[in-house]
């Protein structure tokens, strides 16, 4: 059985992952969750896990089926938004200070550089950012 803090960092490894979005919702990276990455919002959030996959679905369809399509990071969403916003930003924050998380940021340095300029990542925060502010009606 896992212990609660193994719990908590696969849920940040895969869930920093999924509401990060970060160029195709499933791709690779940890930078969604850091300070003003387009999961910033979803991370602070006070929504249910159901209100953001309703709000999900209601706004960014394409990005609700490729969750659908991987059932495993789906549920580490999930197990992360059980969390409170204040459980999810000191989970998120520890593990962005993990020296190996550190390490790995610092390797894909220039790829999230050009994401950040590319506009389909600009696309990816707006509809995220939309999935935040509206989750609540749902």
């Amino acid at each position: 059985m896992r212990s609660t803090s193994s719990r908590i960092r696969i849920a940040i490894a895969g869930g920093a992952l999924v509401i990060g979005a970060s160029a195709a919702l499933l791709a690779p990276g940890i930078a969604a969750a850091a300070p003003g990455g387009p999961g910033r919002l979803l991370a602070e959030t006070t929504c249910s896990f159901a209100q953001v996959d309703a709000a999900l679905r209601a706004t960014a369809p394409e990005l609700a089926d490729r969750l659908d399509a991987n059932p495993e990071r789906k549920a580490k969403l999930e197990q992360l938004l059980n969390l409170s916003p204040e459980q999810r930003k000191a989970a998120i924050q520890q593990h962005l200070e993990d020296p190996k998380v550190k390490e790995r940021m610092q390797e894909h340095r220039g790829k999230i550089e050009e994401r950040r300029d590319d506009p389909r990542f600009a696309q990816m925060r707006d509809k995220m950012n939309t999935v935040a502010d509206t989750c609540h009606n749902y």
